[in-house]
C-alpha cells in the first residue's frame, strides 16, 4: 500500500528540466477517499514534470481499468479508462486556483501532493452513463426481472385518466 508521502513531489530538490514519476493505482488508493463509489480499479499514472525557474508544468497520463456497476443490469462492468491532463503550478504569496489548469503555491512550500489531483482526474475520465457496451453482456435474469416489474407497476391514481376521450 502506498503511503501518503509517495504522492508528495519534492519539487524544491528537483533540478531544472524533465522528471518522470510513475504511480500504480490500485484498490487501496480509492479506499482512502470517503465518497468514491467505485472502489476497485487498476490504473497507471505517468506524471511528467518540467521544472522551470518560475513554474512547474505537470502532465498526467492515466490508463487502466475501473470495475463498476452497470446502470442497466447492476452487473459487474470493467470500464477502460484513459486520458491526459495538464497542471501548471506557479509560485506566489498565497495558495490560489486561477483556473482548472493553473494553481499558485506559496513560495515557501517545498512539495506538492498530487494524490487529490490524480483522484479528480480519474473521476473526470469516468463515463456518466455506465452500461455494458453490448446489451447482450448485461445480466439477462436482472433485465427480465426489471421488465416484469415495469409492466406491472402502475400508479392507480392515473388509471382514471386512461378513460378520458379528447375531441380533436
Amino acid at each position: 500500500m502506498k503511503t501518503e508521502k509517495e504522492y508528495l513531489i519534492p519539487f524544491h530538490g528537483l533540478s531544472h528540466g524533465h522528471h518522470q514519476f510513475v504511480y500504480k493505482i490500485e484498490n487501496e488508493f480509492f479506499e482512502s477517499f470517503e465518497y468514491f463509489e467505485n472502489e476497485k480499479g487498476s490504473l497507471r499514472v505517468d506524471l511528467n514534470i518540467i521544472k522551470e525557474p518560475a513554474l512547474l508544468d505537470l502532465h498526467f497520463i492515466i490508463s487502466g481499468n475501473m470495475d463498476m456497476v452497470c446502470d442497466r443490469c447492476l452487473g459487474k462492468l470493467r470500464q477502460p479508462v484513459g486520458g491526459e491532463f495538464r497542471l501548471i503550478v506557479k509560485f506566489g504569496k498565497t495558495y490560489a486556483e486561477e483556473s482548472d489548469e493553473v494553481v499558485i503555491l506559496p513560495v515557501a512550500q517545498t512539495s506538492l501532493d498530487v494524490k487529490q489531483y490524480i483522484y479528480e482526474y480519474i473521476n473526470l475520465l469516468l463515463p456518466v452513463k455506465r452500461v455494458h457496451e453490448n446489451p447482450d453482456d448485461c445480466d439477462s435474469e436482472m433485465i427480465h426481472q426489471l421488465e416484469n416489474y415495469s409492466k406491472h407497476a402502475t400508479d392507480p391514481r392515473w388509471d382514471a385518466l386512461k378513460n378520458i376521450k379528447l375531441n380533436k
